[in-house]
């Protein structure tokens, strides 16, 4: 009874919290998103964004109270649900704020959530954020240049393949294949940067998808390749171009893999003339070891006969004055 009360005095002292709150709330809420309770999680979430939204040094709570590890167990989770919608957003939330000033990045951040889109089942949202998204090319040179510069001509690539590859082995739509209505208005976008920007090199990875769906795709899909592909055939990106820029790629990869060696031997080489040096070094200690060894034993022999000459010298000279005194006076 008392955690449901105390739940519910959160929920209602929500909208105006203080800094005295929050430092007593996101504790809390931080217990609740570790508690093997799962119905807790998605309140907790949604209460911690509101938190996010409502206190711009965001970066701070994130920082003093170890929020993107706690948030990643539930974004790391990749299951359309409430949690990883709601965890998702709040490091969204975080990132734009406290990230990169680049406009290109933010960019980025600004059609993330429209590409997100682009990819439903649901093609009245499918649709609308290809409409959407067209607009802003058309509108925005840095959301052109952004969508050419990171990753998204990429994302076209795999849904394009993935699609062609599920349709060439089963005639049943396969999870994680684009619809008909995806494709279609991912040609569309795909027309439209090519017709509105100048450098569109990115988009010659796409040239053997689209001369496949050219030769076998459906008709509208067919029509729409056939468009993009004269594009970048005016600007100087064709098979040719890709076929170049692919020899190009294979000869940088071997260079690159040849430098890799080579630093690899070098690196070999120093090491066995470490090991050179330490075993030279070895050798010279053992040798000098023995020497002394030889020197200490030769000292202590001759510490050893000394006491036997003395006593030798001292027996000789007692002999003679033995014979002086013994020897006739004449």
């Amino acid at each position: 009874m008392e955690e449901s009360s105390f739940r519910a005095d959160l929920t209602s002292i929500f909208g105006s919290t203080t800094g005295a709150d929050v430092t007593t709330i996101i504790p809390h809420l931080i217990e609740d998103l570790e508690s093997d309770n799962t119905n807790l999680h998605a309140p907790s979430l949604r209460q911690l964004l509101e938190i996010i939204l409502d206190n711009r040094e965001s970066k701070d709570l994130s920082l003093k109270y170890k929020l993107m590890p706690l948030l990643n167990k539930f974004a790391g989770n990749i299951e359309k649900n409430e949690e990883f919608v709601l965890s998702t957003t709040i490091l969204h939330v975080i990132g734009v704020r406290n990230g990169s000033d680049d406009k290109t990045i933010l960019a980025g951040a600004a059609i993330d959530s429209i590409i997100h889109s682009l990819f439903s089942g649901d093609e009245k949202t499918s649709k609308s954020g290809s409409k959407a998204l067209c607009e802003l090319i058309e509108e925005n040179e840095i959301i052109r240049h952004s969508l050419m510069r990171t990753g998204f001509i990429q994302k076209v690539q795999y849904a394009l393949i993935n699609s062609s590859q599920s349709s060439s082995s089963s005639s049943q739509q396969t999870e994680g294949t684009a619809p008909y209505h995806v494709k279609s208005g991912l040609l569309d976008i795909v027309h439209k940067l090519v017709a509105t920007v100048d450098d569109i090199q990115p988009t010659s990875i796409l040239i053997p998808i689209l001369t496949e769906l050219k030769n076998n795709g459906e008709k509208d899909i067919k029509n729409k390749s056939i468009n993009i592909l004269a594009i970048q055939s005016a600007k100087g990106i064709n098979s040719t171009f890709f076929d170049s820029k692919e020899k190009n790629d294979e000869i940088k990869q071997l260079k690159e893999g040849m430098e890799r060696k080579e630093e690899e031997l070098r690196k070999k080489e120093e090491e066995l003339l470490r090991e050179r040096r330490r075993a030279d070094e070895a050798e010279l200690k053992v040798r000098r070891f023995e020497q002394e060894k030889v020197q200490e034993k030769q000292e202590k022999e001759k510490k050893e006969a000394e006491p036997k000459k003395l006593k030798d010298e001292k027996e000789n000279l007692k002999s003679n004055q033995k014979q002086q005194i013994e020897k006739p006076i004449p």
